[in-house]
């Protein structure tokens, strides 16, 4: 059984922003925002928490960045951004690395780099908690050496419960674990570099 974000396809546009040297969060793509997804931050929202509790899921991103620097390098990464108690709480506002990024070698200007990233994750309702596996990253064709993952995350799991008697469509109380979102370091700011995400997936395993 795999949940793989409905949103998804109509964001998977170019993006134009690498503005900085600091970790980029992906963005919405114009084509995105104008086939109605909510600008800004890339959301791969997880299925209901209760769904995911006790069984261990991956999160897997990849796609592609175009060069312009000459002495560029780039760190891909994701962040975890977990969910409130409550629908309404929505998820949190910061998120947090799920393992160190590592940089890739020097880019040559102008030509175009694959990279992919799957992670594993664990979680249980009773301790709250959701386990980071070390991540398989690729970038270039080549496998990069995550040296450092995440510890634990807090998250808070619903317990899913529906009223008695049934009044209609059943009216269970849940939300999304976690969010997901996929990130990039550059080693110099560029604000010309182009990228594109073409798979982006939760599933159960």
């Amino acid at each position: 059984m795999s949940f793989v974000n409905g949103n998804a396809p109509v964001a998977y546009s170019l993006m134009t922003s690498g503005t900085g040297t600091s970790a980029q969060l992906w963005q919405v793509s114009s084509t995105g925002t104008s086939a109605g997804v909510t600008a800004g931050n890339f959301y791969l929202d997880s299925t209901d928490s209760d769904k995911l509790n006790g069984r261990k899921f991956n999160v897997t991103v990849g796609g592609w960045f175009k060069a312009h620097g000459a002495t560029q390098t780039v760190a891909v990464g994701l962040q975890i951004f977990p969910w409130n108690t409550t629908v309404s709480g929505g998820r949190t506002a910061s998120g947090t690395a799920t393992f160190t990024p590592v940089a890739s070698g020097t880019l040559i200007a102008g030509t175009y780099y694959d990279f992919l990233v799957s992670q594993d994750f664990f979680g249980e309702a009773n301790a709250n908690t959701l386990t980071c596996f070390a991540p398989t990253v690729y970038f270039a064709g080549s496998a990069v050496t995550i040296v450092t993952t995440a510890s634990a995350q807090t998250v808070a799991f619903a317990s899913s419960s529906q009223t008695e008697p049934i009044n209609g469509v059943n009216a269970t109380t849940d939300y999304a674990l976690a969010s997901f979102v996929p990130t990039f370091t550059n080693s110099v700011s560029d604000s010309t570099m182009t990228a594109q995400l073409t798979t982006c997936s939760i599933t159960t395993i």
